[in-house]
């Protein structure tokens, strides 16, 4: 009969040696830097909850917490092992089977498809949001994705979120990428929308960063392509859609920005990778 993780947590807990607080600092320091390397300085460790946990300050300003045993740490809500010259991240590890199933279960025509040319050697999903710079700098490489036999499935991740707070009504962020989803070629509506909110990015900065009458001219371009840009967010960009079910799956799988790539047996790759980075990253 299998023990519950509080049993096995508790009996942990109970063998784990409790060292006198003069002996904390040296030897948390030295569990941690055997898995993390020398710059990992402990400036502080104070025993809480009677020594069943140790808080750990970090030379950068981080804090940790450690199990009295020094071989896990918890660390933003997840579990580490701490091993030699490694760690382990077990809260990722046991969401990974829990990813797969969901991406499996999530069919094509729910997701924005990107297939591969030729021979498919590998499947990625992607939570994307139409603001992200990093996600337009990635769908400006999805020829070449897609050319190394990569299949891209976008899901959907408005990182604004779904309504907005004061309750007047969804986020900018929402209709824009509710608006791709609406559309019957939901390809050719990403590039379009991602290519939009690319030049719209690049007028802004363009009118923060001009002076005078040029500045005005700059402004002028600016609202002028924002104008464009409300037009497509009207009437055609409101359909039922995956879009909030997807940003909430999202969120429920440990989805925490843009771009979020998940690959079919569960692994979480967050942030941007060159193409030739993400096919090396997945075994290509």
């Amino acid at each position: 009969m299998k023990k519950s993780l509080l049993a096995l947590v508790t009996s942990a807990l109970i063998s784990a040696p409790v060292w006198a607080a003069d002996d904390l600092k040296p030897k948390v320091q030295s569990a941690m830097q055997s898995a993390l390397g020398p710059r990992a300085v402990v400036t502080e460790v104070v025993p809480l909850a009677e020594g069943q946990i140790y808080e750990v300050m970090m030379a950068d300003g981080s804090v940790m917490h450690m199990t009295p045993d020094m071989k896990h740490v918890v660390v933003d809500g997840a579990i580490y092992r701490l091993g030699a010259g490694q760690v382990t991240n077990i809260s990722d590890t046991r969401m990974q089977a829990r990813r797969a199933a969901e991406m499996a279960a999530i069919p094509d025509k729910d997701t924005v498809l990107f297939k591969a040319d030729g021979e498919e050697k590998a499947v990625v999903n992607v939570f994307t949001d139409i603001d992200c710079g990093y996600c337009q700098k990635l769908h400006n490489e999805i020829e070449d994705i897609n050319a190394l036999g990569i299949t891209v499935r976008y899901l959907a991740y408005p990182r604004a979120g779904i309504n907005e707070q004061d309750g007047s009504g969804t986020t900018e962020s929402y209709r824009k990428i509710n608006y791709v989803w609406c559309q019957e070629d939901r390809t050719a509506a990403m590039t379009e929308m991602k290519s939009l909110q690319g030049e719209l990015s690049q007028l802004y900065r363009g009118a923060r960063s001009a002076t005078g009458p040029s500045q005005k001219q700059a402004i002028e371009r600016f609202d002028s392509k924002y104008e464009e840009m409300s037009e497509l967010l009207g009437d055609k960009a409101s359909c039922e859609t995956p879009v909030a079910a997807q940003f909430n799956l999202g969120r429920a799988i440990g989805v925490r920005g843009t771009p979020a790539m998940v690959t079919t047996d569960g692994q979480l790759i967050p942030g941007y990778l060159e193409a030739s980075k993400l096919a090396e990253r997945l075994g290509l």
